[in-house]
């Protein structure tokens, strides 16, 4: 009996022993396991909190950018030097008011608003795109809106000739686009002195704008400055894409804050300076930069002249002056 109880004994005590044991290695598991969850806590906590272009975060911005809009980051310039609304050059008709000229008056169809018209003048009076198309020889485009707004106009055939004014002048805006319908020839053209002049001396050329001003497209356009300046905007130009020819009675293209030329095919015929940037009391402005595209000048005087920095490079440039190719009192880097 003594014998049998202390095999009992051991037994049990070899029982409470393995259930020990058993316990001990439970808990290890179970204290690895959760290394094991806090590594993965950890790695899941690092891809939402990393820095922004890194991890999971990033696959969640690109998504919100690619619908953010095709007018949003996805078409985004790495530069930094063109903004999206420089860039596009897409638009939807369907969507858009469209402009339709003749020598009986300019008509308005489609979808948009905010525009009107007084006999052979349109009056853009708020944003959106405006498609400008038909002949007129006698006619004008002023735009007006609000400084926070930004209006792109399509050029899709136009014909526009003004016999006492400037045939586009835009007075107000934040920023200005006019894209050049793929495909086709728009024109505009002066003739005799201007009449309707502000204290500025304004409008001063054949396409005059008061805001930034670009230019992108596939088609061309002709402009024919008799008066004075072929084209000038008093803050910043920017050529993207397209054809571009412009003769004028003095300065052939003049962006009083700066010129920047992306690409596209610009020539120029005037009998002053060719490409023009004047601004003088801002050291961050009145510069040319063209870092693509083909480009003639022929110019009465300096081809190319600003304040600041002239910058050329992967451009095709044929210059013809009466006086410097290059005048700067800046940095003057060419590179062709």
């Amino acid at each position: 009996m003594n014998g049998t109880k202390k095999r009992v004994l051991a037994l049990a005590l070899a029982a409470l022993m393995l259930a020990s044991a058993f316990s001990l290695t439970s808990c290890f598991s179970l204290s690895t396991g959760e290394g094991g969850g806090a590594g993965a806590g950890t790695s899941g906590g690092q891809q939402a909190g990393e820095p922004a272009g890194t991890g999971s975060g990033e696959q969640a911005g690109t998504s919100g950018n690619a619908s953010g809009g095709a007018s949003g980051g996805e078409t985004s310039d790495p530069s930094g030097r063109y903004s999206n609304f420089d860039l596009r050059a897409d638009y939807d008709e369907a969507k858009a008011a469209v402009v339709t000229f003749s020598d009986g008056g300019a008509k308005v169809s489609g979808a948009g608003s905010g525009v009107s018209v007084e006999g052979k003048t349109v009056l853009i009076l708020g944003e959106g795109v405006f498609i400008l198309r038909g002949s007129c020889s006698d006619g004008r485009v002023i735009v007006e809106v609000k400084d926070r707004e930004k209006v792109q106009l399509v050029f899709d055939g136009l014909k526009l000739a003004s016999k006492t004014e400037a045939p586009v002048w835009i007075k107000s805006a934040d920023k200005v686009s006019i894209t050049l319908a793929e495909g086709t020839t728009s024109t505009l053209e002066d003739g005799g002195a201007y009449t309707d002049v502000n204290a500025d001396g304004e409008p001063n050329a054949c396409l005059f704008s008061k805001v930034d001003l670009t230019i992108n497209g596939e088609g061309t356009l002709n402009v024919n400055g008799s008066v004075n300046n072929g084209i000038t905007t008093k803050d910043d130009f920017k050529l993207i894409s397209g054809n571009v020819n412009i003769t004028a009675q003095n300065h052939g293209l003049r962006g009083n804050d700066s010129v920047t030329v992306r690409g596209g095919k610009l020539t120029i015929s005037c009998k002053n300076d060719g490409i023009k940037s004047s601004k003088d009391d801002d050291p961050e402005k009145g510069y040319i930069f063209i870092e693509g595209g083909e480009i003639s000048v022929d110019a009465g005087d300096d081809c190319l002249q600003a304040v600041t920095a002239i910058t050329v490079s992967g451009a095709k440039l044929t210059l013809t002056p009466g006086g410097k190719e290059y005048n700067c009192d800046g940095v003057v880097s060419v590179k062709e």
